[in-house]
């Protein structure tokens, strides 16, 4: 069931160039966004349902196991809702809050939207090195500097070049996706890099011979968390600076905005509100509001704030994190079973 791929519109690009040549000429224009027939899960949850019931009280493993189950089932009516009105009740469970964390998010992301925005800190300051995201030809685009290091380190994966992606790059089961024809930054690369390679992949290779199948699969809010800690990687190498948390903060906004109900152009003029360019409005706005109201934006500040806790409090618990998509809640219960 990939979620992301259910609900990004099959137009997204066409669009995006359409709303933004609109809303400069003539104001406030609602998308017009076209998704993928959406397939049939309805067995498949049921299915995931009653393994739910079956696992639950067989120990902390079993909870774990259970929570999944739960969890899959819910994007599989993700999937199955992608770009109709009930995609929305169904995400806001899936991305629901969970802690205090979330209050906290809220709070850093005013503090990050009202921080002086400096030249250097511009996504694309005039003058930065800029390099097209699939330019196959040049050793500094993204997707040379991808393939160049799966190589490096010699990992199983296949590099693609993917139109309608919404950000730089994802990583899926084989492969990593890269954006095709977006002018982005040095700085951009390498931190996508970083993000993508140390963040998702090599936890996925990990996984993919833990001794168990939950690493792999990932616990409930797993992928959710290692996103967590693929932003306090960020922080760390140094590349959190002021532009990043702008943009992490918006995304943010625009989530909770939809949280709240908002539509699409509510969201954009909340993000034009708080200093956003029009361009990037619309993205951010087009990427929360995907399938209908996915706003899965929401639970990457929190995570960040959740895994960093989890680190400082006990520095063995990022060897677990690592070891493939497991949640901070789930890593006492996995602990045991990393080398």
């Amino acid at each position: 069931m990939r979620v992301i791929a259910a609900t990004t519109p099959v137009n997204l690009e066409r669009e995006l160039d359409r709303l933004n040549r609109a809303w400069r000429m003539s104001g406030a224009t609602a998308p017009q966004f076209a998704y993928r027939a959406p397939p049939d899960h309805a067995r498949l949850r049921a299915a995931l349902e009653a393994s739910a019931r079956d696992l639950e009280g067989m120990g902390p493993l079993g909870e774990i196991y259970a929570a999944k189950a739960r969890e899959l089932a819910l994007d599989a009516e993700i999937c199955e809702t992608a770009g109709t009105p009930a995609l929305w009740q169904a995400a806001r469970r899936r991305y629901a809050r969970r802690d205090g964390f979330d209050v906290a998010a809220d709070a850093i992301a005013d503090e990050w939207l009202v921080e002086p925005l400096h030249e250097e800190s511009i996504p694309h300051p005039d003058g930065a090195p800029e390099v097209r995201s699939d330019d196959e030809r040049s050793p500094a685009s993204l997707l040379s500097r991808l393939t160049q290091e799966i190589g490096r380190r010699r990992l199983p994966l296949r590099v693609l070049v993917k139109d309608n992606l919404a950000s730089l790059a994802a990583t899926g089961d084989g492969f990593v996706q890269v954006v095709a024809g977006r002018m982005i930054t040095r700085r951009d690369v390498e931190r996508t890099v970083l993000h993508e390679i140390v963040g998702h992949v090599e936890p996925a290779v990990r996984a993919a011979s833990a001794y168990l199948g939950i690493f792999a699969i990932g616990t409930a809010r797993g992928s959710d968390d290692q996103e967590g800690r693929a932003l306090a990687l960020e922080r760390a190498a140094g590349f959190l600076d002021v532009g990043r948390r702008r943009e992490i903060a918006l995304r943010h906004v625009a989530a909770r905005a939809l949280e709240a109900r908002a539509e699409f152009v509510d969201t954009v003029r909340v993000l034009l509100d708080r200093g956003a360019p029009l361009e990037a409005a619309l993205r951010i706005s087009a990427r929360a509001h995907r399938g209908g109201g996915l706003g899965r934006e929401v639970v990457y500040l929190p995570a960040l704030l959740r895994v960093e806790a989890a680190v400082a409090a006990d520095a063995g618990t990022d060897g677990v994190l690592a070891a493939g998509r497991v949640a901070v809640d789930a890593v006492p219960a996995l602990r045991p079973f990393v080398p």
